[in-house]
């Protein structure tokens, strides 16, 4: 089978509609969508959005697109979401201590070392009191920073999920949204909850000041949700209280 590329085209369409900010398509052998990566703007329902999307991509490109392929992330349109990282580990903090019990992981730091032209990040989650460290290298480039930003994180989620699952880098890319650039990063959640398919997840951070900040934070937004029930479903089940 002749190989033709998409991915020009395919970018050029998503960048029409409205509400998308950044797009980055990967491609298979044959040239055509394997991975569909979107930044859009706050607004939009993501599951109405890519049938928009995959509807789109078949109309312009002449072949299917199946819709798992698509993630999708929207800017922060909260307070919290849109706080720089050092008050963003505050927050979290504090909402794992006021929380209603349910097991939470925070970011307690992350270690960085650069010479050689490469990169290494250490990242240091905390889950009660247990300490799970992931580690991440990469060329010193600002997408690098990122990749090993990201890879630390899923590292350390995954050795704090233990048997209840883990969490795949699957892909990392710098789009320009707003006149800034963001970094985009596409995990993989897998666990015997969730079924015999990897899950993809999708999350973004500003890149600036550093992007293996923004990697880090991307990968935590990615997986937040999908963490915390993994964790939730991981515990025994709580006795009935006693009338």
């Amino acid at each position: 089978m002749t190989r033709t590329s998409t991915k020009a085209a395919a970018e050029a369409a998503l960048r029409e509609l409205p509400s998308v900010v950044g797009a980055y398509v990967r491609e298979d052998i044959f040239g055509h969508p394997r991975e569909v990566h979107i930044l859009v703007t706050p607004g939009p329902t993501p599951r109405e959005l890519a049938r928009d999307i995959r509807d789109l991509l078949e109309e312009r490109l002449g072949v299917p697109v199946d819709q798992r392929v698509i993630s999708i992330a929207q800017l922060a349109c909260s307070p919290v979401e849109a706080l720089p990282t050092s008050q963003l580990d505050q927050v979290d903090a504090v909402e794992a201590a006021s929380g209603s019990g349910e097991p939470r992981l925070r970011l307690a730091g992350l270690d960085v070392e650069a010479g050689g032209g490469r990169v290494s990040v250490a990242a240091r989650m905390q889950l009660g009191r247990d300490e799970h460290i992931g580690w991440g290298a990469e060329v010193e480039t600002d997408a690098g920073r990122l990749r090993a930003g990201a890879a630390a994180i899923a590292q350390a989620i995954t050795l704090a999920l233990g048997e209840a699952g883990r969490l795949e880098l699957e892909a990392v890319s710098i789009v320009e949204a707003f006149g800034q650039p963001y970094g985009l990063v596409c995990t993989h959640a897998v666990s015997p909850r969730l079924g015999r398919h990897p899950l993809a997840l999708f999350g973004a951070h500003p890149l600036r000041p550093d992007p293996v900040e923004a990697g880090a934070y991307a990968a935590l937004k990615s997986a937040n949700r999908i963490v915390a029930m993994l964790l939730r479903n991981g515990r025994p089940p709580r006795r009935p209280r006693g009338r």
